[in-house]
């Protein structure tokens, strides 16, 4: 038995000693965006583990790489592609590789009849580590390089390089390039480990820079490929410490769990050691022996009773007293009134307040920059949560929002429907970092579809519950948000965020539109509205174009089928009960979100209520017009997919006399076919600008970024952990918002409103109203130089008293609403209507034109090319596409092609084409001009600029003027004249970039951001 043991004792030790490193090294072969390095000093730098040789050929035999520990590629960005196919099976066999220098496997090189060479740059290479784009990013003076927080691999070298890059995809930052503040601002050395997936057990470090020459044979180029080569050679390793609480009540002791994983084919034993610390003072510690096994979970016992504050747990990997890795957790101890002192959070007028001032939040989404879910449900760790509140704080952040983006069967109460005490635990935690650090937050409860607890999983055909309507399923909804406001009702600087980016009500289907469920709950209410709403079958069949007796009774009508819902040219009148079941889905929403304000309040909680809704507010789902009558504090809008219409993005989202602000926002990912990005940090830097900048505009009042975070497209940081440059655009965002909040007291409202015409939108034209809606918000700011409010067509008792109202191609409109509008024509208002306005909310005719003494008849706009001659000139309007097969227009009895008719003290200004639609913003904003002029606008701002790609929108206060300026132009000089003080101002703003002043009524700027006022030699 003795000898049987020995002899497997001799074998792994041999097989350990067998292990290699392999350095490709081909004659002739490029070195592609670094410097090439000797193979002395590469001996030299890897002595320790005793490098082999090997050119393409002898990379190829399958004995070169067999056993090897680590393979080595020092030729910058170029690929071997010869021996791909080699590389990539010994990485899928858990082999590891280091990379030196340049974009990480971004340039195939092969063998032609020529010599070797270099094919495009790629990603094509890299994708198969699970690295998606590359791009260089810009180095600010005065940095050092550093290694990864806990990573004490001996003193740092120094890094000397003419290019830094930036990788995104699965990976982390080993070593950091940091500038003067502390801010990491690149990573140079970057590590993928590949714990899971088809390259198990394989880790790969990437020196992503491009060298300065002679740098990789000074001391510290060797330096560094040494200790960058013992890392990669480790292979693949996770380890961490749990703690079963992300918080403690005083006199608790922590729970914590020790895990380690490794896919090495050459374990060996090591020691972990843990230490508990206060201020960063170690106050307790102890050293476990770990075993070489390739899986290791171990408790962790500390005994001693700790004090309300925040404590760190630090944790050391080892094997021969060399360090593998490092892991940092966190816990808070706290009695559980510790939440409720801080800023309250309300509202006055069109503006959150915090503790009774003005208050523009700025801010991001934020769950932690660890990869561990979009919840508070499983391990969490408070240490990360501490380091990334201390970064926001010190980048302008003032706002944050967070939840439940993941189903929430894991965290409830099978008996009690409520959250468990480590959800909430991990959450109060997270609240108290969030303190400590003036940080607000929203908290949301459900995302896209509101379900709690556990689903069903089979694939019956049966349409699973309604979400929405299913009193069993708005019972568990309830408990599960009575459980956590309950526990945080008196925190006053917490907000509740109901539902982030709801679709009703299928919940198999989010981001289409409304669409139907079909189950029993939404039926019976669906026939429940129509009884409501029409009261009639006579009614309803007027309405659908049928005979009652086709209807037969409530109770026998479908909901309608999404062919139903979706415009096709001819063969399905139903397509008229399209508006009638957006409009079901608008009171059922409504409902829903009255029925969890109701169950919020009844705790006692105060706080503020919100749905974090994103554009399907404005275009075809829930729309914020209509909840926001449900008992929410304030809306949102997520600005993600219109870049090309961002200022109407705010301007219809909010609902007069209540706050909006963007509440989530970032470049959407934009792809070649092939996947190579449109996007990435610096080239959407523009676009991800002018989108927080527009959450300031025309009375919304703050921008959040999604979100705060290691992610490869909205992330604040990049996959390596380093700051993108938006951390910087943040701060001064942040900056400025602080400096503009205290002056927003009261919004002096615009004199032109802009009147949604909602039935056409709700109904399958919605593609034309959202056209109409855009082109007329663009062609107002944008050419004519006004500003408006909306107001939609169900919510016209908001329409207040505007000079102007501008109605853009509505086709019909409810007789409530052209009652409303009607009124205050009489009572002196301006409406300038484009296209027929006679329908009623199906588009049946109404004759409503005859009676205020407009005589004309609606028939298909069949031309696509149509002159209108008005006051102001002669214009071609193009209506190409479909719309001449779709639109209407008025012939006017006269023929003429405009019209002007007073109407007690007002006027009506009448076009019989639906301008907003004939692709000519140019003309439309003459003719808006001459809207504003007949109906005495003055303006907000004069300029002699006509630019359309310039945007100067002011938001007034009583005390001073808030101007939001974008650019979507190579025009750079922006130059206008503030009309209440008569100050002009000029200024540089670069091309696709945005702006912000804050000018007091004497002309006095207050404010600014990112606005660079030109000398007056310039001007």
């Amino acid at each position: 038995m003795k000898s049987i043991f020995a002899v497997c004792v001799l074998a792994a030790f041999s097989s350990v000693l067998q292990a290699k490193t392999v350095v490709f090294w081909q004659p002739g072969f490029p070195t592609v965006a670094s410097e090439q390095v000797d193979q002395a000093s590469l001996r030299t730098a890897l002595s320790e583990i005793d490098p082999e040789f090997a050119d393409i050929s002898t990379l190829n035999e399958p004995e070169t790489l067999s056993n090897a520990d680590l393979l080595v590629l020092p030729y910058g960005s170029a690929v071997p592609a010869d021996a791909w196919k080699t590389i990539q099976k010994y990485l899928e066999t858990g082999g590891n590789l280091l990379l030196l220098g340049g974009e990480p496997l971004h340039v195939p090189v092969s063998m032609t009849a020529h010599g070797y060479e270099a094919a495009r740059p790629q990603d094509s290479y890299a994708r198969v580590l699970g690295l998606r784009h590359v791009y260089e990013v810009p180095m600010p003076k005065d940095t050092s390089f550093t290694w990864r927080s806990g990573y004490n691999f001996g003193p740092p070298p120094q890094i000397r390089a003419k290019r830094f890059f930036a990788v995104e995809g699965r990976l982390n930052g080993l070593g950091y390039m940091k500038d003067s503040t502390g801010q990491l601002v690149a990573a140079p050395v970057i590590v993928i480990d590949h714990a899971n997936g088809p390259m198990r057990g394989s880790r790969s470090v990437a020196l992503d820079f491009t060298p300065e020459p002679g740098y990789w044979s000074s001391p510290d180029g060797v330096a560094l490929i040494r200790q960058s080569a013992a890392y990669a050679r480790q292979g693949a390793t996770l380890f961490s410490v749990e703690s079963l609480f992300s918080l403690l009540r005083p006199g608790e002791s922590p729970q914590l769990s020790l895990h380690l994983l490794r896919q090495a084919a050459h374990l060996e034993d090591g020691e972990a050691k843990v230490e508990l610390l206060s201020n960063g003072k170690s106050i307790e510690s102890i050293t476990l022996r770990l075993s070489a096994a390739d899986t290791i979970e171990m408790p962790i016992s500390f005994h001693m009773p700790l004090a309300p504050g925040f404590y760190q747990i630090a944790a050391t990997y080892t094997q021969h007293q060399q360090l593998r890795e490092f892991y940092q957790n966190g816990i808070w101890v706290s009695p559980p009134d510790a939440l409720q002192s801080g800023p309250s959070l309300g509202v006055h007028g069109d503006f959150l307040t915090r503790d009774g001032v003005p208050f523009f939040p700025v801010g991001t989404n934020y769950f932690t920059t660890e990869e561990n879910g979009w919840d508070f449900s499983g391990p969490r760790n408070a240490a990360i949560w501490e380091k990334d509140f201390a970064e926001m704080e010190a980048h302008g952040v003032s706002f944050v929002r967070t939840g439940v983006w993941m189903p929430n069967a894991r965290f409830i109460d099978g008996d009690l429907g409520g959250a468990n005490e480590r959800f909430l635990r991990n959450l109060e935690a997270y609240l108290l970092s969030a303190q400590r650090h003036k940080i607000a937050v929203n908290f949301t409860f459900f995302a896209f579809s509101p379900k709690s607890g556990n689903q069903r999983q089979d694939n019956s055909p049966v349409a699973a519950p309604n979400p929405f309507l299913n009193r069993d399923s708005v019972r568990a909804q309830q408990a599960y948000v009575r459980s956590v406001v309950e526990r945080f009702r008196d925190v006053p600087w917490l907000s509740w965020d109901l539902i982030n980016e709801p679709s009703f009500s299928n919940p198999a289907h989010i981001f289409k539109g409304n669409y139907p469920n079909n189950d029993p709950d939404e039926i019976a209410a669906w026939h429940n509205w129509l009884r409501q709403h029409y009261v009639t079958l006579t009614t309803l069949a007027d309405a659908w174009s049928v005979t009652p007796e086709q209807l037969g009774a409530f109770d026998n009508i479908p909901l309608p089928s999404i062919a139903d819902l979706n415009y096709e040219r001819y063969g399905n009148p139903a397509q008229v009960r399209a508006l009638d079941y957006n409009l079901f889905a608008q009171d059922s929403f409504t409902g829903w979100v009255r029925s969890l304000v109701s169950t919020i309040r009844n705790t006692g909680s105060i706080q503020l209520i919100d749905v974090g809704q994103d554009e399907g507010g404005v275009t075809d789902r829930v729309l914020n017009q209509f909840y926001a009558n449900a008992g929410v504090s304030f809306t949102t809008n997520h600005t993600y997919w219109r870049d090309d219409a961002l200022l109407w993005d705010s301007v219809v989202a909010k609902r007069p006399g209540m706050p909006n602000i963007t509440g989530e926002t970032g470049y959407q990912p934009a792809w070649a076919p092939d996947g190579t990005w449109r996007y990435d940090e610096l080239t959407g830097l523009g676009l991800t600008e002018r989108k927080w900048a527009l959450g300031f505009a025309d009375g919304s009042s703050g921008a959040m970024q999604w979100d705060w975070a290691r992610e490869v497209d909205f992330g604040m940081q990049r996959s390596d952990g380093s700051a993108k440059l938006w951390e910087n655009m943040m701060r001064d965002f942040g900056r400025f918002s602080a400096a503009v909040s205290p002056h927003a007291t009261a919004l002096i409202q615009p004199q032109i409103a802009i009147v949604i015409p909602q039935s056409m939108q709700m109904s399958v034209l919605n593609s034309y109203a959202l056209e109409a809606q855009q082109n007329a918000v663009r062609a107002l700011y944008q050419e004519a130089h006004g500003q408006a409010y909306a107001v939609g067509e169900y919510q016209i008792d908001k329409l207040g008293d505007p000079k102007l109202i501008l109605l853009p191609s509505p086709m019909g409109l409810t007789e409530q609403a052209w009652s409303a509008i009607e009124h205050r024509i009489r009572e002196g208002a301006t409406l300038l209507v484009t296209g027929p306005f006679d329908g009623d909310a199906h588009l049946h005719p109404t004759h409503r034109q005859d009676e205020i003494g407009l005589h004309y008849t609606t028939e298909p706009l069949g031309l696509r090319e149509q002159r209108v001659r008005w006051p102001g000139g002669d214009d071609l309007y193009t209506f190409g596409g479909q719309l001449t097969t779709v639109l209407m227009s008025a012939r006017l009895d006269d023929g003429k092609e405009w019209d002007e008719v007073q109407l007690g003290k007002g006027n009506i200004l009448f076009s019989s084409l639906p301008l907003e639609l004939g692709a000519n913003l140019q003309a439309l904003g003459r003719v808006y001009s001459y809207g504003m002029q007949k109906a005495k606008v003055s303006p907000d701002f004069t300029t002699a600029q006509n630019d359309p790609g310039i945007l100067i929108c002011p938001t007034s206060y009583p005390d001073a003027t808030l101007y939001v300026l974008t650019s979507e132009t190579q025009q750079r000089t922006i130059t206008f004249r503030d009309s209440r003080s008569g100050k002009n101002f000029s200024g540089d703003l670069a091309p696709g970039r945005a702006a912000m002043l804050l000018v007091e009524t004497n002309g006095r700027l207050i404010a600014s951001y990112h606005w660079s006022t030109l000398p007056s030699s310039e001007k």
